[in-house]
Parts: C-alpha cells; structure tokens; sequence
C-alpha cells in the first residue's frame, strides 16, 4: 500500500513538472506575446516578465524534483539516512531561490515605470502581490530550515540507536 502511495505521488509530481515545462515553452510566451498585442506598449517590460515567470517555474520545477528524490528515499526505507539531506539542501535552494526571484519582481514592479491601459491599480494589485508572494516564500524558506534541523536530528538518533541495538 505504502509503496503504491509513493508511486502515485511520483506521477503526480511528475505531471506537475511536465505542466511546468508547458508552461515555459508555450503558456507564458504566448500569454506576454497576446498582452503586448492588446496594449503594445507592454513591449518595454515583456522580456523581464517572462524571463521572471520562466526561472519561478524552473525554481518550482526543482522543488519537484528534490521532492521525488525524498519520495523515492521514503517508499525505499532511505529517507532517514545521511545522503536523504542533499534532497532536502536542494528544496531549501530552489525555494530560496523563488524568494529572490518574487523580490527582484517586486523590486523591479516598484522602481520600473511600466504602462498601463487604466489607472494603474493593477500595477499595485503586482506590486502588493509579489510582495506577499515573496513573504510566502521566505517564510516556506525558513520552514524547510527548521524541517531540515528536524531531518538531521532524526538521522542523527537513528544511527545512536543503530549503534545501541
């Protein structure tokens, strides 16, 4: 059953990234490309838009992935051994990473003067919300920090209790 569960969760990470790859190859240029065709003057800031909305996704994408990892470590009994730490490093950096990538948006929807076809409440609606996305992310940050002192500790007493047994 346990081994079942895995597998499922496995498909359905990997359904996610294969959604996150369509997304960088399809959905997000198409979707800057329509913008800029309903206001053109949206040219100016489409390359730093996508190129923010496609290193989030990679970010995600490698959450993903170090997910898997501990998955696979998890359905083969690994998880609480030394080497399942490395999985855990790589989240925390890939979720470190989408924090910086939320704030370099936000820096930059702040300091960037960007067009607007109405009365720039949008621009604060992206300004307010890549802010909190960024608090989201740092938060998820430094909650992945205690988990991982939790996941040291835990392999750490199972090897004092290897060694007692």
């Amino acid at each position: 059953m346990f081994r079942v569960l895995v597998i499922c969760l496995q498909a359905v990470l990997a359904i996610a990234f294969l959604c996150g790859l369509y997304a960088q190859v399809v959905v997000i240029p198409t979707t800057a490309a329509d913008e800029v065709a309903f206001f053109p003057p949206y040219e100016s800031v489409r390359v730093p838009f996508v190129t923010f909305a496609i290193v989030f996704v990679v970010c995600c994408q490698v959450l993903l992935v170090a997910l898997c990892g501990l998955l696979h470590r998890a359905g083969k009994g690994t998880v609480f051994e030394p080497g399942a730490l490395a999985w855990t490093n790589i989240a925390i950096g890939a979720v470190t990473a989408a924090t910086a990538v939320l704030g370099s948006l936000c820096g930059y929807v702040f300091y960037t003067d960007i067009p607007t076809p109405y009365d720039g409440m949008e621009l604060l609606g992206l300004w307010m919300g890549s802010g909190a996305a960024t608090l989201v992310a740092g938060v998820l940050a430094l909650m992945l920090l205690i988990v991982r002192h939790w996941h040291r500790d835990a392999i750490m007493q199972r090897a004092e209790l290897e060694q007692v047994v």
